[in-house]
């Protein structure tokens, strides 16, 4: 009896079209694959948030001095307008500029006083000092152009002075009563003594006995013998 065998199965042929394709297919996929990926660090994409912040904080502190800039002293916005207002001084390095700008800050601090008394007497002991503390840096300064070798500084120094002597008297005399009674004593003091210190006397060009470079000396007068 003779065994048949069954024929073998031919091996399988990858026909021409398949092959082509699968080439293409997997030539695509190893380009997508190996194609350089972008850096995750970007200095731009990192800077872009940083200068949004900057924005931010910019219009925030803008918003801030714009409503600071009715605050009395008390207000927890004051601060800020203080803090503003210093910065202008530092960056105003004329002298007789530096002398108006703090002629006008003296000028405000009265207004926040006359708003104070109207409006918050319990706060008038912290207007009334900041007042003063005005009062005596804008006397400060004008001592230094009236000590000037520049005729024109002078000149500046004694128009503030007549100007600002003027005007403050004029506006705490009739405010002296609208402050509570403690204040009131505290005021007349300021009202004298920067009547005395921005007075034609302390101008060294007029002969000044108060000492020299224009600031009145410390130094108690001598009682008068009795005779």
């Amino acid at each position: 009896m003779t065994n048949q065998r069954s024929p073998l199965l031919q091996r399988p042929v990858m026909r021409e079209q398949f092959r082509k394709e699968l080439r293409g297919r997997l030539m695509s996929e190893a380009v997508a694959v190996l194609a350089p990926r972008p850096s995750r660090f970007s200095f731009a994409a990192t800077l872009r948030p940083a200068l949004a912040a900057a924005a931010i904080l910019v219009l925030v502190l803008a918003g801030a001095t714009s409503a600071a800039a009715s605050s009395l002293p008390g207000d927890p916005l004051y601060a800020v307008k203080r803090a503003s207002e210093d910065v202008r001084l530092a960056l105003t390095f004329d002298d007789v500029a530096r002398t108006q700008l703090l002629s006008e800050l003296t000028d405000r601090r009265l207004e926040e006083l006359a708003e104070i008394a109207k409006k918050r007497p319990s706060s008038a002991p912290t207007a009334t000092q900041e007042y003063a503390d005005a009062v005596n840096n804008f006397a400060n300064a004008l001592d230094d152009l009236r000590a000037a070798s520049s005729d024109e500084k002078r000149a500046a120094a004694q128009a503030l002075a007549e100007a600002a002597r003027a005007k403050h008297k004029a506006v705490l005399d009739a405010l002296k009563d609208q402050l509570p009674a403690d204040a009131q004593s505290d005021v007349q003091k300021i009202n004298d003594d920067e009547q005395e210190r921005t007075s034609p006397a302390n101008d060294p060009g007029r002969g000044n006995p108060g000492g020299q470079g224009g600031r009145p000396s410390n130094t108690p007068a001598k009682p008068t013998p009795k005779k």
